[in-house]
C-alpha cells in the first residue's frame, strides 16, 4: 500500500512507539453491523517495541479487537492496549492547510471577478462615449468606432480568459470545503491502539487490525423489471441492489468488500417456550396466553459487475464485490450492485371485480439463486416503465415471487347483478332469504390473448342458524382458493377483442324473527 510519509514504524525497545493512522482494507458488511481489517506492510526491529495506531472509530467495539502480526515465525503479541482520544490535536494541521489553500482560492476568484467586472465597466464606458459623440469629424467618428471594436473585443477575450480559468479554481474550492468539512468530522473522538509484541530477529511484517463496529452496514434493495413481451413468455428481472452506509469519519478507499446475510437483530437464539396455560370462561386470557409467545416467534423472523456469491458453509452466505470500492463516511448510502436474478413468470392479469374492478397484472415464477437473497424494497417497472413500488420478501431457492405490476387499462371488467332479492319465504316454517346472482364480464382490448385470473368469495357461516348456498357457479372453478374458505378463483384465457364472462351467486338463510347480515 502506498502512503508516503502515513506510517513510518522504527520500533526498538530503546525507542518511542512510531505511530500509524488507521485505514480500511477490507470491510465486512452485515445489516446490522460490519467487520473492518486494516492492514500495512512494515520493517519491526528485533527484541521487545511498541506500534501505536491511531484514528480507529470511536465506536470500535473493544471486546472484538483482533490483532496479527504476520510474516514472521515466532513473533508474538505481548499486550494490546486500546484507549480512547481526541482527535483535534491530530487534524489540526490539515485542517489549518486546507483553510489557508481555501482562502488563496477564494481571493483568485475574487481577484478574476474582479477583474471580469472592471473590463465589464470599460465597455459600458466606451458605449456611452459611442453614443454621445458631440461634434466629431468623420475620421473622428470612423477611429472612435475602431477603438470601440478594438477594446470591446479585447474586453471580451479577457473576459473569457478569465471564466475559464476560474472554472480550475472553483472546482479546487468546492474539493477543500468538502475535504474540510471531512477533516472537522474527524474531529471528533476516537480510539486508538498500542500494540506490544516480542520479535526474535529484524523483519517485514504485516500489522493487521480486525475489528466490528455499528457504524457501517448494509441494506438491500431491488429493481424488479418485468418483460411482457419476451419470446419465451413473461420474464423478471431481480436486479439485487447493495446499500452500503458508513460513517466511521474517515473514507474508505480502494476497500475489499464483502456483504454477508446474518442479521445480529434478529437475535442468536429462538424465544423461548413457555407452558401454554389455559382457563376455562376466560376467553380474552386464554387468547393473550396463547398468541404471546407465537407473536414472539413471529417478530424474530420479520452498478457494477454482479458481486460473487459465496456460501462459506451450509448456514454462512455473502456476496463478494468483485472489485476494491471507495465509500466515503456520511450519510448518502453508495449503491453497488449485487446480482441479477432471471426467472420466466406467468403473466395474468388478476382483479377481485367485487371490491375493484381494475384488472392488475401479475407476475409469478419460482426463484432460482446461489444464496438466499434479504428482503428489501422493489422498485418496479414493466416493459421498461416504472409502475410503483413494492416489498420483497427473504427469498430462497425454488420459493414463489409473486408481484403485482399496476393496473392494466386494456382490460376492462365489469360485474353486472342478474339477481338480487330479499324476503321470507317457507309454508310450515318462515325463513328470511336473500339471493343474488352476479355475472362478471372480462374484455380484452389487447391485440393478443390476455391470461385473466378473476376473484370472488362466497359468504361463509359460522353458526348453524345462517346457512349458506352457492347458485350458479361457473365451471371450472377453484373453489376454497389457498386454504381460504368461500373463495373462488376463475382462469380464463380472453382472445384479443374478445368478452368472456364467469357466473357466481348464493343463497344466505336465516330463520324467521332473526336479521340478515349485511351482505
Amino acid at each position: 500500500m502506498n502512503k508516503p510519509g502515513l506510517l513510518a514504524l522504527a520500533i526498538s525497545i530503546s525507542t518511542l512507539p512510531a505511530t500509524a493512522l488507521a485505514n480500511v482494507t477490507e470491510a465486512t458488511l452485515y445489516p446490522s453491523h460490519a467487520e473492518l481489517t486494516w492492514t500495512e506492510s512494515e520493517q519491526i526491529s528485533a527484541g521487545a517495541g511498541t506500534i501505536d495506531i491511531q484514528g480507529l472509530p470511536v465506536s470500535l467495539q473493544d471486546q472484538s479487537l483482533q490483532v496479527m502480526l504476520e510474516g514472521l515465525p515466532n513473533v508474538t503479541l505481548q499486550q494490546v492496549q486500546i484507549s480512547r482520544a481526541e482527535r483535534e490535536e491530530f487534524v489540526a494541521e490539515e485542517t489549518r492547510q486546507l483553510r489557508n489553500a481555501l482562502s488563496e482560492v477564494t481571493l483568485r476568484i475574487q481577484e478574476k471577478e474582479d477583474l471580469i467586472s472592471a473590463w465589464k465597466q470599460q465597455i459600458t464606458l466606451m458605449n456611452h462615449a459611442a453614443k454621445s459623440p458631440h461634434e466629431l469629424t468623420a475620421s473622428e467618428l470612423s477611429d472612435l468606432a475602431a477603438a470601440l471594436k478594438e477594446t470591446t473585443q479585447t474586453a471580451l477575450t479577457e473576459i473569457r480568459q478569465a471564466r475559464v480559468s476560474m472554472k480550475d479554481d472553483e472546482a479546487l474550492k468546492d474539493r477543500l470545503t468538502r475535504e474540510l468539512a471531512q477533516a472537522t468530522q474527524r474531529a471528533k473522538a476516537s480510539k486508538n491502539v498500542r500494540i506490544h509484541y516480542r520479535a526474535p530477529e529484524n523483519a517485514s511484517v504485516h500489522v493487521k487490525l480486525r475489528f466490528q463496529t455499528s457504524e457501517a452496514r448494509w441494506r438491500s434493495e431491488y429493481n424488479a423489471r418485468l418483460n411482457t413481451e419476451a419470446d419465451s413468455g413473461g420474464q423478471l428481472t431481480l436486479e439485487h441492489v447493495a446499500v452500503v452506509q458508513q460513517t466511521t469519519g474517515s473514507d474508505w478507499d480502494n476497500v475489499q468488500l464483502q456483504l454477508a446475510t446474518a442479521n445480529a437483530r434478529k437475535g442468536t437464539s429462538m424465544p423461548k417456550v413457555h407452558p401454554w396455560v389455559v382457563s376455562p370462561g376466560q376467553p380474552e386470557r386464554y387468547q393473550a396466553k396463547a398468541l404471546a409467545p407465537m407473536a414472539e416467534m413471529r417478530a424474530g423472523s420479520s452498478m457494477a459487475d454482479a458481486a460473487v456469491a459465496q456460501q462459506a458453509s451450509t448456514f454462512t452466505q455473502s456476496y463478494r464485490l468483485p472489485e476494491n470500492v471507495n465509500v466515503p463516511s456520511g450519510s448518502s448510502g453508495q449503491r453497488f450492485k449485487v446480482a441479477d436474478h432471471v426467472l420466466p413468470v406467468e403473466v395474468a392479469v388478476w382483479s377481485a371485480p367485487v371490491l375493484d374492478p381494475t384488472g392488475y397484472i401479475h407476475a409469478k415464477g419460482q426463484f432460482s439463486g446461489e444464496v438466499p437473497i434479504p428482503a428489501g424494497p422493489a422498485t418496479l417497472y414493466r416493459d421498461g416503465q416504472s409502475v410503483g413500488q413494492t416489498h420483497l420478501g427473504e427469498l430462497a431457492e425454488g420459493e414463489v415471487v409473486d408481484l403485482g405490476f399496476g393496473a392494466d387499462q386494456a382490460v376492462r371488467i365489469k360485474v353486472v347483478n342478474e339477481l338480487e332479492r330479499t324476503g321470507e319465504e317457507g309454508i310450515w316454517k318462515s325463513e328470511n332469504v336473500q339471493r343474488r346472482q352476479n355475472r362478471i364480464e372480462i374484455t380484452n382490448h389487447h391485440d393478443k390473448p390476455v391470461q385473466v385470473r378473476i376473484f370472488d368469495r362466497l359468504p361463509v357461516s359460522e353458526q348453524d342458524t345462517l346457512t349458506v348456498k352457492p347458485l350458479e357457479i361457473s365451471e371450472p372453478v377453484q373453489r376454497d382458493f389457498e386454504d381460504n374458505k368461500g373463495v373462488l378463483v376463475w382462469d380464463r384465457e380472453v382472445a384479443a377483442g374478445e368478452t368472456k364472462s364467469v357466473k357466481s351467486g348464493f343463497e344466505v338463510r336465516v330463520p324467521e324473527g332473526t336479521a340478515l347480515p349485511p351482505l
